[in-house]
């Protein structure tokens, strides 16, 4: 069987797609993966010191050709996932007789920490006449995550708000038939405001796409609004799905081949399209399914309000490092790392117990059916790792806090300093770095 690096080369994706089918929209209908198209465009940031910049948030919108703007292209693509393809896909988008002609309009952001939201959202004028309300998803912020995880005790979270107020907007400000559609989190909150649409502008929408997308809770689906809109959603995911079989009881879906594999599939350049559609496949992968039951179970044993203290309190020590991107966490480990320990050290026992099985259950979900026996001895690492940061903890909160006799010998030069005075087992994470390392020698395409 060829590899992941193979099967990436000679597989097509939704950029091979934007290239090469050419067909225009009145001849062959919107589909499932130029809502992918559309709903990755959503991720471009535009400058807003651009003189285009007014025109793209007006429902009068821009030529999509207006995109392409060599000054603005750090703005867009410059923290974007895959630069390069994202630029790639502009590119086809803007000379397919497909999308060329389309309009970009409504451009919409807000984030606040305050209110733990981020929110973005875009609509595209199809050369038909339809209208597609494209919702950005989760990008690389704390605030970012956090919402996503919000979700799991608070419905609904202000992006969702935010998101119904947004498709009726452009409901009111469009006339023509209605699409909406996301990938991540934008998917979710796509689904949730064409539900929440007023019956009138509801009556427009013809599909509602989610791809990977986090689904909903119980009391949310058992409502007439999903059993109203439920016909008209359709929903991706890659065959290694984390975050798409959240929430994913009562919802359809249909499974995508991907040239990657376990957390990396949620990046949709990976999705195999094979000529006007996804390549499909039968089942979630084993690995999915149990990291699926892992949550399930932990949903299952606690509360909305104890999940929520149990997030609030994960993101805290997160949040103890002033960092709002987490790649400024890894950057900059050296300085994050004692900072969350002692966060953890006012976290309770319970809270550190779940983390440790979440962490376990994603270092097997990594490799599970791939490289079983490697894959346990990472997660047995995983979970000496975390043990060992768990009795660090406490430790460290006295320590930095300053006990007297500790602080002699610090000032004495008494002490190393390389494992922050010895509060983190450092061959534990030697371990689980060598064991991460062989993973990737052995499978480069991850």
């Amino acid at each position: 069987m060829a590899d992941a690096a193979e099967r990436a080369s000679e597989a097509g994706n939704f950029v091979t797609y934007a290239k090469t089918q050419l067909e225009p929209l009145h001849e062959r209908p919107l589909c499932a993966v130029d809502s992918l198209v559309l709903s990755w465009l959503s991720y471009f940031k535009l400058n807003d010191q651009s003189f285009v910049y007014q025109g793209f948030c007006s429902w009068d919108g821009l030529p999509v050709r207006e995109l392409l703007r060599a000054e603005d292209f750090e703005a867009m693509f410059g923290d974007s996932w895959d630069p390069e393809g994202s630029r790639e896909l502009l590119f086809a988008v803007c000379s397919s007789p497909r999308f060329r002609d389309m309009r970009v309009c409504g451009y919409r952001t807000s984030f606040s920490e305050e209110a733990e939201e981020q929110f973005a959202a875009v609509t595209f004028q199809l050369p038909d006449g339809s209208v597609y309300a494209a919702f950005r998803g989760t990008d690389s912020t704390l605030v970012g995550w956090k919402e996503d995880f919000n979700m799991a005790f608070q419905s609904p979270v202000p992006a969702q708000v935010s998101a119904a107020e947004y498709l009726e907007e452009a409901a009111r400000a469009l006339p023509g038939t209605l699409y909406a559609g996301g990938h991540s989190k934008g998917g979710n909150l796509a689904v949730y405001a064409a539900i929440m649409c007023p019956h009138a502008l509801q009556d427009r929408i013809a599909r509602v796409f989610s791809h990977d997308g986090p689904g909903f809770n119980e009391q949310f689906l058992r409502g007439k609004g999903f059993a109203r809109m439920r016909g008209r959603i359709d929903k991706t995911l890659p065959r290694s799905s984390m975050f798409g079989m959240i929430f994913e009881d009562q919802e359809d879906y249909a499974i995508v081949d991907s040239t990657s594999f376990s957390l990396l599939q949620h990046n949709p350049f990976s999705w195999v399209v094979e000529g006007t559609d996804f390549k499909r496949v039968e089942r979630i992968s084993a690995g999915a399914r149990y990291l699926d039951k892992t949550l399930s179970d932990w949903m299952a044993r606690i509360s909305p309000e104890e999940r929520g203290k149990v997030i609030d309190a994960v993101f805290d020590v997160i949040g103890a490092t002033d960092a709002m991107y987490f790649a400024e966490i890894r950057d900059s480990w050296q300085e994050s790392l004692p900072k969350m320990l002692v966060a953890a050290g006012e976290v309770p026992p319970e809270t550190w117990d779940l983390f440790k099985r979440l962490v376990k259950a994603l270092v097997r979900t990594a490799t599970l059916g791939q490289v079983a026996e490697t894959a346990g001895r990472a997660a047995d690492a995983a979970g000496k790792f975390v043990e060992s940061a768990t009795q660090a903890a406490s430790r460290a909160a006295s320590y930095l806090q300053g006990a007297g006799a500790q602080q002699d010998a610090s000032e004495e030069g008494d002490g190393a300093t390389s494992d922050f005075g010895g509060l983190v087992d450092i061959d534990a994470l030697d371990r689980l770095g060598e064991l991460i390392a062989e993973l990737r020698e052995r499978y480069p395409a991850a």
